[in-house]
């Protein structure tokens, strides 16, 4: 990995150099734009980098604290408009609920589920949860995100 001054960690690792998130320009959008101007973030754009320095993307993942499951929050515009991004790209896509079970270590619980049809959003509910979302361990996700 070469030193472009970017902070990493001991592994070449990217580390969050400010541990806030910058609201600016969303704010900025909100405050100008009409309500015709949609706008989303992803969350996480999973990708590879091989050999000669080529990008390989893999998957879009939506990520949020296991609590939030209501269909509201999960099969809104913004994951549809995410989800067809993706299918759009030829990528997979992915909602990942998550507890942390040891703040010092980081390691969790994990619920997945890889949306696959835009139809799914309208099938999931609350009282189906598990139908829609598999439980991971730490090492189960692991595997899972390095090897897509």
């Amino acid at each position: 990995m070469p030193d472009n001054g970017l902070t990493r960690d001991a592994s070449g690792k990217r580390t969050d150099k400010t541990g806030a998130r910058d609201l600016t320009f969303s704010q900025w959008h909100r405050k100008y734009l009409s309500n015709r101007a949609y706008t989303t973030d992803i969350d996480f754009y999973e990708y590879r980098v091989e050999q000669g320095g080529q990008f390989v993307p893999k998957a879009f993942l939506e990520v949020k604290r296991v609590h939030v499951q209501q269909p509201k929050y999960l099969c809104s515009a913004n994951s549809r408009a995410i989800f067809t991004l993706a299918r759009q790209a030829g990528l997979r896509f992915f909602i990942i609920l998550y507890a942390i079970a040891d703040p010092e270590t980081l390691e969790g619980h994990f619920w997945v589920w890889e949306v696959k049809e835009m139809e799914d959003f309208d099938r999931y509910s609350e009282e189906r949860f598990t139908r829609f979302f598999r439980r991971y361990t730490n090492q189960q996700l692991v595997e899972l995100l390095e090897n897509l």
